[in-house]
Parts: structure tokens; sequence; C-alpha cells
């Protein structure tokens, strides 16, 4: 199935025409107003590939963009795992939230429904089949793999995580506006 996910992802082409892959992150409305809120939030894990899984996610979320009232660059990332169950409480303190902060979770199925859709809400099938690609691999590869919606306002930071077998949390983050 990881053989399936690269060859879905290197067989869909950048789409240079594409609304969605044409789009730098920071020529986004979106963009532009998370841009900033999202640098406090980077930590040293977000940096570099820590593992294969990293690297591997790096290459699947590349241009690729999650539509809500704007559009957000999905960014690779990867945390240190806290021992035992991932908590709310160790959820913020890994990824460097506000401790206290609301944490909402959903399925990644159920938050991808609308970018995996041929019909959905990106306007085209080799995007939505990139999504799938995506969705594919973090099912496959990581464990327990769930979407954390973390804050409460306008724009709300998605996470979506699960372990590696090297005990991290690996997965994306985006931002979602919500007015």
């Amino acid at each position: 199935m990881k053989e399936l996910a690269a060859a879905i992802a290197a067989q869909v082409p950048a789409a240079a025409g594409s609304r969605t892959a044409s789009l730098d992150a920071l020529d986004t409305k979106g963009g532009r107003e998370t841009a900033s809120a999202n640098e406090p939030a980077a930590s040293a894990a977000d940096a570099a590939p820590a593992d294969s899984s990293t690297a591997q996610l790096q290459q699947l979320t590349k241009g690729l963009l999650f539509l809500s009232e704007s559009d957000a660059a999905l960014e690779p990332v990867s945390y240190d795992a806290p021992a035992g169950p991932l908590t709310d409480a160790a959820l913020l303190q890994a990824v460097g939230a506000e401790a206290g902060s609301k944490v909402e979770t959903q399925e990644l199925t159920l938050f991808l429904r609308n970018h995996t859709a041929d019909d959905g809400v990106l306007g085209d099938p080799a995007q939505a089949n990139r999504f799938k690609a995506l969705q594919m691999y973090l099912k496959q590869e990581l464990q327990d793999v769930k979407v954390y919606r973390v804050g409460t306002g306008p724009q709300v930071q998605a996470y979506a995580l699960g372990r590696t077998e090297s005990g991290k949390l690996a997965g994306f983050k985006t931002v979602l506006t919500e007015t």
C-alpha cells in the first residue's frame, strides 16, 4: 500500500494550471493571515525530517492546500509522542499550544471528505487523488490517526497525527478559517 500511495503521488502531475497547486501559500488570503500566527507554534520538531515517515509526508503534502473559508497549506510535522495515551493535555504540550486550549477530535476520512471527493471543493480529480494518496498513507503507515482541532475563534489549528513505528507523532498541520 505504501508503494501504491507513492505511485499515485508520482502519477499526479503538479497541475500547473490548477488553482490549488499553483498558489503559493503566502499568495492566498489565508496564507497571509496565518503566516505570522503559525510562526510561534513552529518547533524544532517541524524543521527537518526526523525519519522516513516525515520525508514521505513532505512529498505527499507538497503544494496541497486545505480549503475552508480561505486556503491554507498542509505542512508535514513530527513531534515527540508522550508516553501512554494521547490526552488533550499531552497533545497541547506536544504541539506547543497553550495549556487548556479547546481540543476537538475528528476522524481523518471525515475531515478530508470534501478534498478526497472527485467532485469535491477542489474541482480537480487529480488534486483529489493527491489527497486520497495522503489519506491512504496516513491510515496505513501511522497508528491511531486522528485530526485534532485546537483552539477557538475564526482560525483553528488542525493537526492530523498518528504514531510512527519509532514512537513519534507524525502527520500534517493546517489552519482552518471559520467565520
